[in-house]
């Protein structure tokens, strides 16, 4: 162990972060409810002894202090945790992403290794003192001292073999790692569910808990939006519309897309442009590809894994039937129709199939398989291929409020005329 820490430098591929360092605030931290069950866990795990409920399930429930969570990549999920951390004066101890980059090799050789290293380093004793003037955290465990982070989603191997991290973890000897009598807690984040799913039956006899984080709704999705432009009071933009073509989404990809929709609002803009309304610039970069969510490249990784002689599921996604479909759009857009036109034939959707339509697009989105029923409707509406999918959906929505908006107005002419 001595000789490999001088050859690899083993502390190179970690950082500690101690608690009293640690500046992220509450609003820094877009909130949601799966949220919750993860401050929950911390409490149950930190307030565990003789005396508390949990003990009376010891036989079947025995915490080790490992916690797996499923998550979209470039969600805010790190900040929270090292929240947590600071509330709880727990230090962090996390990947150094960079430094395995370089190293990838010597990393996924010796990952055992450098767990066992990350446990074994030492606390900042001051900072994992409880304060005297919360007299209600002194019914917390304190021999909990740290919590490690491994998040695959920041991972980036540039080797020639697969590597299924979590696998690694599970069928070496961590797994039998108590980690609560280590006085650390160990926090694994993954973005795929392929990675769960293939080694489940291991998984759930190792972590005490696996928490899944669902993508934002849309109602999540306009809050997300909402929070930023009231950080950014002298920008606008439609936040219904740009919720719309951001299905999958997490929050950095938000605040990623409003950074580089504020450089090119104001590099194309004159010093005395009196508009600060962005919704047109923010569309624009994700119709050309100027700005490419994180949900893009988990699609295309799954697309690597797969050779020519072995095409699957992924996703949910026929990968086949998925390039014929893109091939069928590529043709279909050739064609040009007047505004006048797809106003027209929208509301003529809308009014046959919009429930319908309206699950399909999102499919289409989302990259799900279609079912042949769904791909009967969508022959009779060939024309919605034509744009993206996001942009059509916002079209058979527009189409359906003014079906409803024409509709009451004849009602509301009859009814004067009765």
């Amino acid at each position: 162990m001595d000789d490999l820490e001088s050859n690899l430098k083993i502390d190179k591929f970690y950082g500690i972060l101690r608690s009293v360092d640690i500046e992220i605030e509450q609003e820094d931290i877009f909130y949601r409810s799966k949220y919750n069950d993860i401050m929950n866990y911390f409490k149950m795990i930190l307030t565990h002894n003789e005396n508390s409920l949990l003990y009376d399930y010891s036989k079947i429930v025995s915490p080790h202090g490992l916690l797996l969570v499923k998550i979209n990549q470039n969600s805010d999920i790190n900040d929270f945790l090292k929240l947590i951390s600071k509330n709880y004066f727990l230090d962090v101890i996390e990947l150094n992403y960079e430094e395995i980059f370089f190293r990838a090799t010597d990393f996924f050789e010796h990952f055992q290794e450098i767990v066992q290293d990350m446990i074994s380093a030492e606390n900042d004793i001051n900072s994992t003192e409880i304060n005297d003037k919360n007299p209600g955290e002194k019914i917390l465990n304190t021999s909990i001292k740290k919590i490690l982070i491994i998040d695959e989603g920041q991972l980036n191997f540039n080797l020639s073999i697969p590597t299924n991290l979590l696998e690694v973890f599970i069928n070496s000897k961590l797994n039998k790692t108590n980690f609560i009598e280590k006085s650390s807690l160990l926090i694994w984040i993954t973005n795929k569910f392929n990675n769960i799913s293939m080694n489940s039956q291991k998984i759930f006899d190792i972590f005490d808990l696996f928490i899944n984080i669902p993508s934002f709704d849309g109602s999540e999705r306009e809050a997300v939006l909402k929070h930023f432009s009231e950080l950014f009071p002298k920008i606008v933009f439609d936040v219904e519309t740009i919720a719309n073509y951001t299905k999958l989404w997490e929050v950095n990809d938000f605040k990623h897309l409003l950074k580089f929709g504020i450089f090119n609002h104001y590099l194309k803009s004159e010093l005395n442009q009196k508009s600060n309304e962005i919704t047109d610039v923010l569309i624009e970069l994700i119709e050309t590809r100027e700005f490419i969510p994180s949900i893009n490249s988990e699609i295309q990784d799954d697309q690597e894994d797969i050779s020519e002689n072995n095409i699957t599921q992924i996703k949910g996604v026929d990968l086949r039937a998925y390039e014929n479909l893109k091939a069928y759009r590529k043709e279909i857009q050739e064609e040009n129709i007047s505004d006048f036109m797809r106003n027209q034939l929208y509301e003529h959707a809308a009014s046959k199939h919009y429930k319908e339509l309206q699950i399909i697009i999102e499919k289409i989105i989302k990259h799900e398989a279609l079912e042949v029923n769904d791909r009967e409707i969508l022959a009779k509406y060939p024309f919605i291929l034509s744009e993206s999918p996001q942009k059509a959906l916002i079209a058979l929505e527009k189409a359906k409020k003014n079906i409803n908006r024409i509709n009451q107005m004849y009602k509301d002419t009859w009814r004067a005329q009765n």
